[in-house]
């Protein structure tokens, strides 16, 4: 959308404007402009008559001045004044005629009768004739209130039966006549005064007539308006009266109608209530119901989702606790251990599912919230190798990772999701390639001058099968899979979707490039902020607790709060063999007591729990213990693992929290990291199933 800039001196009438009605703004904007063509018009037509009448008083004067050379030349051929002087009082007769001189063609004054003198400063100098004399009389001069006029005297030609040729003309002398203007100046200004009047008052009428049309058109426009509020407000037996101008009549007409049908069907349906009673108020809160759960229909569906999340991690916690439980023991034929591993391979894969569909359902939601964090690209890589290396092997298939050298030592970005997007490109690689290799490249492609961001590029790319055209924009949707039924592996096809609105979450977008039969290509760009690179965390797994048989030092009291018998018992079977003595509490209430009776060295605490919840149990726990030295340890361990659960659970006093169903070497490396334990380890361990 292109920004509109008013500029500077126009802000004040736009705000002026912004105040003002429809009606006055009409009027104002009318108003000036009539005056303006007034006042305009007004000037142009007197400074055109000014000219015309200019242009007649000099005219006139002009022939004033030849007449009285005409009759001057009697004079001048006689050298006597006496013989103009007649001629001379009837010119000064004439309006506006100030003085009068009659010279001869050297310039000497004959005769002058006028207001002035000769030789006053403000008079002008004896004119000089230009040569050849005109015959006509002239202006020879002007200021701002006189005419100076000059009109040359010359001989008249006769006839004489006497002379071969007629005589020529002789030049005897020229008159000099100076008029006033001010005629001109007062014909001038009551011109323009007359002009002026008579505009104004023709603008008044014509802006009277326009208020009064204005009003005329306004007055129905008003009626209309209000009567439009008060149906806003509810009222519909409200009617406008039809007046004015046609269109705004039907605008009237067609406003009553609309009122009447709403008034007609609200009668109607007040009809049907007194007549349906029940049967309408029910239907009335079914509408109600409806609208509030199209409201909430996102927050409804991640809400049920996270609690079958619950209900379903609930048994499968009891399912893969027992078959890890199985699997250290190491008196289990070659075909028990496959079954084993075989169930937790599935409960695992189960688990996936369950947190690929509540992914999707918080990222649709737009529940979804990114946590930037220092992450190390290199660090990152060798992670991602490290984890999957053993998978890759079990195919035969060769996993390449690389950094390139210009990647930064450190980037800000959500290390969780950035993780789990390569996690399921490198997945879905290492899944659907039979032979070849698996490659991961993380690439540089440009930086700020500064060094304080760069765009980064992520690509996995693998040997396998491909991908046709026709199903590349397929893949990306939610429970689809490219290739026929024979060849798609398997899963939900969740992966690609989640990680597709993962990237975009972050600032980029997934880009694929196949060739059936020439593998694929999964890439992205992430413009990311740089940062001072730390020294990488240490793993929550470090450690081999797959042969892990007990502890060094005392022995340790370990109290199980959980609702579920199974989980406790799950619990039990698991620390006990280890060394540990265990306290089991049936809610929160009992864990509370248990705890400030026994002291325990460390709480497996449940949040959803009755009579009291885990969040509460975990804070009068925390509470008994008030020296910070001393503070007990609490392992929020639920089946609720949304991160609103998880920040819930640490304020209030948890020291970790893990979600069910719960991985044991995740469980012992959090215990051990509680307790400061010294894990002691068999020399013969029981081989693990693959992660």
């Amino acid at each position: 959308m292109t920004e509109v800039r008013i500029p500077l001196l126009t802000r004040p009438l736009a705000r002026l404007a912004s105040h003002m009605t429809f009606q006055q703004q009409l009027s104002l904007v009318v108003a000036i402009g009539v005056l303006s063509m007034t006042l305009l018009s007004s000037l142009a037509s007197a400074w055109q008559a000014s000219r015309q009448v200019e242009d007649n008083l000099l005219k006139q004067s002009l022939q004033v001045a030849s007449s009285l050379a005409n009759q001057s030349q009697l004079a001048l051929l006689s050298g006597a004044p006496d013989n103009a002087g007649d001629a001379l009082a009837a010119t000064l007769a004439f309006p506006d005629v100030l003085r009068i001189e009659i010279r001869n063609t050297s310039g000497k004054l004959l005769v002058a009768r006028g207001l002035q003198n000769e030789g006053s400063p403000d008079w002008p100098a004896p004119p000089t004739l230009p040569q050849p004399a005109p015959h006509s009389a002239f202006v020879a001069a002007q200021d701002a209130h006189t005419w100076h006029l000059v009109a040359p005297v010359w001989t008249t030609r006769s006839a004489s039966p006497f002379d071969v040729e007629p005589p020529p003309e002789e030049q005897l002398g020229h008159v000099v006549l100076s008029v006033s203007k001010a005629t001109l100046s007062s014909t001038v200004t009551n011109i323009f005064l007359t002009n002026v009047v008579s505009s104004l008052v023709i603008a008044l009428v014509f802006l009277g007539v326009l208020r009064w049309l204005a009003d005329r058109l306004n007055r129905p426009l008003q009626a209309l308006s209000k009567a439009m509020a008060r149906a806003e407000q509810g009222a519909v037996q409200v009617r406008t009266t039809a007046q004015g101008p046609r269109d705004l009549q039907r605008m009237s007409h067609a406003f009553n109608r609309m009122l009447a049908a709403l008034q007609e069907r609200g009668e109607e349906l007040q009809r049907h209530r007194d007549n349906l009673g029940d049967l309408v108020r029910e239907r009335t809160e079914e509408l109600k119901v409806e609208k509030e759960r199209a409201e909430v229909a996102s927050q409804a569906k991640t809400d049920f989702l996270t609690r079958m999340s619950h209900e379903l991690r609930t048994p499968l916690n009891a399912i893969m606790g027992y078959a890890q439980i199985l699997e250290m023991d190491r008196e289990l034929t070659g075909r028990q251990r496959r079954i084993v591993q075989t169930m937790h391979e599935s409960g695992d894969h189960l688990l996936k599912l369950i947190i690929d569909i509540l992914d999707l359902s918080r990222i649709e939601s737009g529940h979804t919230e990114l946590h930037a964090a220092s992450v190390q690209p290199r660090a990152l890589a060798d992670q991602l190798d490290n984890a999957l290396r053993i998978k890759a092997a079990e195919k035969a298939l060769t996993l390449l990772t690389h950094c390139d050298d210009q990647v930064p030592q450190a980037v800000l970005v959500d290390d969780q999701r950035l993780r789990q997007v390569l996690f399921n490109l490198l997945g879905n690689a290492l899944k659907f390639t039979a032979h070849g290799t698996v490659r991961l490249d993380i690439l540089c492609l440009s930086a700020t001058p500064e060094g304080d961001a760069a765009t980064l590029r992520f690509s996995v790319q693998d040997s396998g099968p491909g991908i046709r055209a026709e199903d590349q924009a397929r893949v990306f949707e939610p429970f689809e899979q490219a290739g026929d039924a024979r060849s798609r592996a398997q899963g939900t096809g969740l992966g690609l979707a989640i990680s597709r609105q993962l990237v975009r979450l972050m600032g980029g977008e997934l880009h694929l490039r196949s060739q059936e039969g020439q593998g694929c290509c999964f890439w992205f760009d992430l413009p990311l902020p740089t940062v001072a690179a730390t020294p990488a965390p240490a793993s929550v797994f470090a450690g081999v607790f797959a042969s892990v048989t007990g502890y060094e030092g005392p022995r340790r009291l370990v109290l199980i709060a959980d609702d579920v018998a199974t989980n406790r018992h799950v619990l039990v079977e698991l620390l006990r063999p280890l060394g540990f003595d265990t306290l089991e509490a049936r809610d929160g209430a009992e864990a509370v007591q248990l705890h400030h009776q026994h002291h325990p060295d460390l709480v497996l605490m449940d949040l959803a729990m009755p009579v009291m919840d885990g969040l509460e149990a975990t804070r009068q726990i925390c509470a008994q213990t008030p020296a910070p030295a001393h503070a007990p340890q609490v392992i929020a361990l639920t089946a609720n693992a949304s991160p609103a659960h998880r920040a819930q659970a640490l304020q209030a006093g948890a020291s970790a929290f893990l979600s069910k169903p719960f991985d044991r070497m995740e469980l012992l490396s959090l215990i051990a990291q509680g307790l400061e334990l010294t894990w002691r380890h068999d020399a013969n361990p029981t081989p693990e199933s693959p992660a």
